[in-house]
């Protein structure tokens, strides 16, 4: 209230002052929402997500194996999960209240190979061919290899051919009766491997089928 106040008189003005209270926001300490584990295909890649909630906003940091590792903050990025990526991941969130941390497990799941086609017996005529196929499952996907012993020779030499299909077929050809022996196929990755075989028998044209 303010009077002013003369020989002619007086006056008085009432000004009214309202004060605001500042708005305060509670700061809080971080907590992360994670999953405790990931599980993926082996030579895939994933993402890694580290979910956070405090005030003021948290700062992420990511360590593998004893060392910092660079991020998009609350995900990471994987690349070509092996055995030298599985492991813990740690996730470390911290504000001016405090911090917190949550591991997270990266595992790499895998099949040993397994052959589900294999090569079958025959009995080839001199001069002719036959295909054979060796098909198998795994992860990673198995690589195949052929190979050959004869039964005369004992020898490891493969007959005349040619593989095709990225190894799962091979196309042999009947030149000598005395190449006739057991064919091999190898399913190979770096887990394990499966085998099949079948006999190979070269005959002359003259000569009366088995059977």
């Amino acid at each position: 209230m303010c009077t002013a106040r003369n020989e002619m008189g007086s006056d008085i003005k009432v000004v009214h002052i309202i004060v605001k209270a500042k708005s305060h926001v509670l700061h809080t300490a971080p907590v992360i929402y994670a999953l405790t584990s990931v599980k993926v295909d082996y030579y895939t890649s994933t993402m890694l997500f580290c979910n956070v909630t405090g005030f003021p906003l948290p700062s992420i940091t990511w360590i593998y194996k004893n060392k910092v590792i660079q991020s998009s903050g609350n995900s990471l990025a994987v690349q070509n999960v092996t055995n030298s990526t599985v492991g813990y991941y740690t996730c470390t969130a911290s504000n001016d209240v405090g911090t917190n941390q949550v591991r997270i497990l990266l595992e790499a799941s895998y099949d040993t190979p397994h052959i589900v086609t294999p090569p079958t017996t025959a009995v080839i005529v001199l001069g002719f061919s036959h295909n054979f196929t060796c098909i198998a499952t795994g992860h990673p996907k198995p690589s195949i290899a052929w190979s050959f012993k004869s039964f005369a020779q004992e020898s490891m030499t493969m007959p005349s051919h040619h593989i095709y299909n990225q190894g799962h077929m091979l196309n042999l050809f009947a030149l000598k009766t005395l190449e006739s022996g057991t064919l091999t196929c190898t399913a190979l990755n770096e887990f394990g491997r499966d085998k099949a075989t079948a006999t190979v028998i070269f005959r002359n044209p003259s000569t009366t089928s088995f059977g």
